[in-house]
């Protein structure tokens, strides 16, 4: 029978942590170089990360490294408030282990090894350890610095030759920091991208390449050893006799020397879906994840690698150049304190001297899409939703807030007929949602104008929208709008339109007819934003106006008719 000594977890200075099997074996490894996949839900960033984080903070106590996201606003929105909330769960407290867009303290700034002009995108630890916060859509920010590592969640969304460009600075301070085991090392966590998805890229699938089989069984052998050593050493700690102490000591210190040893060397890719985490997760989860079949949660759940595409798409004429990346006025942004909602001067293209355009969808969520048209160009600027309970009221309200600021205090709403359906009993949505603009809470007039667009007009079909949309996004039609799409603060339409999927409808006629897929709009609540069909349809509503139906029927009888005379 073994007389070791079990470790008493009831112990003060022994904090006991849950964590998924996979976060665990992470932390018993600690690679030089991570790359992780994995799906929606399994703690990527509120564990893993973090976890690597810490560890980062000691074993590179006062060295720069970068964090690194795909757009300035996801960072601030997303991507900070996580990163805070995961070091939170373990214990780490701004203002004592870390500030962030602030001077540190003096003792802190003491223990670094960089040093800097100024705090703004910057995170600093109580080791010395910070960060520069880099984003692809700012990269000047880390223009010209050095870095011992890189950390970077949902890189996915990162192009291949702009994070390439950025891992040429993890190279500073050899001499001081050579032998940590996060030097030059590599953090990046992200679920399974589609390359069907605009924007989205799969360069990260390269990283199995480095992936060593012996290195790795070497480290994770080396690693279960070290902690045993851990747990012996303090287990000495209860009794009084120095000798066992300082051998237990002696034996923790070899292994840690092997262990980081075997860390520097190593580089370790993983896929994971999320049944790595379906404890915390529940059954009911994954029931309602899969409530709509699998379509959709392949890759983000799943962790499936998407076969090549793009047929089935309902927007097939979806391209990179309908996208823009420089719609954020940085400098209004940098004035903000940090986790201050911004208003519409954020919006760098937004003429305050002009009126709004906007797109609605109603039913029992609100989804809108703001925009104005300047000479040929339409720019979507701006997306703004409400899930259940909240409704009218609370869309008006953000509306007025974020809007405050705007000149011409006029929206030209555009929107499906059926929101016209109870005027006649003064029920109908457009109405309301015009009267919740024009007056606030409390009856008093806000100063806007809302002018319902869309009276009258005839329902636009689903294989009408797909003509049209083919159309308009091959941009060979003169009458059209070029149309530009703000990826930065429009994100869930940007999601939709690449999810949208297309289906075959038989006409009266018996003609078979493409239309557009409607059954993610019954998913789970939290899915909606990104997944269901909504914004496309307020998309379509913004769009799909009079005189551009006109133009692209007009052309299509042409081209019949010239067919017809041949």
């Amino acid at each position: 029978m073994s007389r070791k000594r079990k470790l008493d977890l009831k112990r003060d200075d022994v904090e006991v942590r849950f964590s998924n099997w996979l976060a665990q074996l992470l932390a018993i490894m600690m690679p030089r170089i991570l790359t992780l996949i994995a799906g929606r839900g399994t703690s990527k960033t509120v564990d893993v990360l973090v976890e690597r984080i810490q560890e980062a903070a000691f074993d590179c106590a006062g060295a720069p490294f970068a964090f690194v996201s795909d757009t300035y606003t996801n960072l601030h929105k997303n991507v900070i408030p996580s990163l805070l909330e995961g070091l939170r769960i373990k214990g780490w407290e701004e203002g004592v282990h870390y500030v962030i867009n602030k001077e540190p303290p003096k003792e802190w700034r003491d223990k670094m090894y960089n040093k800097m002009s100024s705090y703004k995108h910057t995170m600093v630890f109580f080791t010395g350890f910070n960060f520069t916060f880099i984003s692809m859509d700012r990269p000047a920010i880390g223009a010209g610095m050095s870095y011992v590592g890189i950390f970077g969640d949902e890189v996915k969304y990162f192009p291949q030759k702009r994070i390439a460009n950025i891992l040429k600075a993890v190279r500073g301070y050899k001499v001081r920091y050579g032998n940590c085991a996060f030097y030059r090392s590599i953090t990046f966590t992200t679920d399974m991208p589609d390359p069907n998805n605009i924007g989205e890229h799969d360069w990260l699938l390269n990283y199995a390449q480095l992936n060593d089989k012996k290195k790795i069984l070497d480290l994770i052998q080396t690693g279960f050893v070290y902690n045993e050593t851990k747990k012996e050493y303090a287990t000495s700690l209860d009794g009084k006799n120095q000798r066992a102490i300082a051998l237990a000591e002696r034996n923790m210190k070899r292994w840690e020397e092997r262990w980081i040893k075997c860390r520097r060397q190593t580089s370790f890719f993983w896929i994971a879906s999320s049944f790595v985490n379906a404890d915390i997760l529940s059954l009911g989860w994954f029931d309602d994840e899969f409530e709509v079949g699998l379509e959709g949660v392949s890759a983000s759940i799943l962790s499936i690698i998407p076969k090549l595409s793009g047929v089935s798409m309902f927007y097939a004429g979806l391209q990179e150049r309908h996208f823009y990346l420089d719609g954020i006025d940085y400098k209004y942004i940098d004035s903000l304190p940090f986790g201050q909602d911004p208003d519409c001067r954020e919006l760098k293209f937004l003429d305050p001297r002009q009126p709004i355009e906007a797109g609605l969808d109603v039913g029992n969520t609100l989804w809108m899409l703001f925009s104005q048209t300047k000479g040929n160009t339409m720019r979507i600027m701006k997306e703004m939703y409400t899930l259940p309970p909240k409704y009218i009221r609370q869309l008006a309200d953000e509306f007025l807030r974020y809007f405050k600021p705007h000149g011409r205090k006029r929206l030209k709403l555009y929107y499906d007929r059926a929101a016209n359906s109870y005027k006649k009993v003064g029920q109908d949505v457009a109405s309301q949602i015009k009267k919740a603009i024009e007056f606030d809470a409390d009856g008093r007039r806000t100063g806007w104008s809302v002018q319902l667009m869309s009276i009258g007009q005839a329902n636009i079909g689903s294989n009408a929208e797909y003509n049209f949309m083919m159309e308009l996004m091959s941009g060979k039609n003169p009458v059209l709008p070029k149309l530009l799409i703000d990826r930065s603060t429009c994100p869930n339409l940007k999601s939709q339109l690449e999810k949208t999927r297309t289906k075959t409808h038989n006409s009266r006629t018996g003609v078979k007819l493409i239309v557009k897929e409607k059954k993610t709009d019954k998913l789970p609540i939290n899915r909606l934003a990104k997944e269901s069909t909504n914004f496309t349809d307020a998309f379509k509503y913004l769009l799909c106006r009079r005189n551009y139906l006109r133009a692209v029927n007009n052309k299509q009888s042409q081209i019949g008719t010239s067919i017809n005379a041949g």
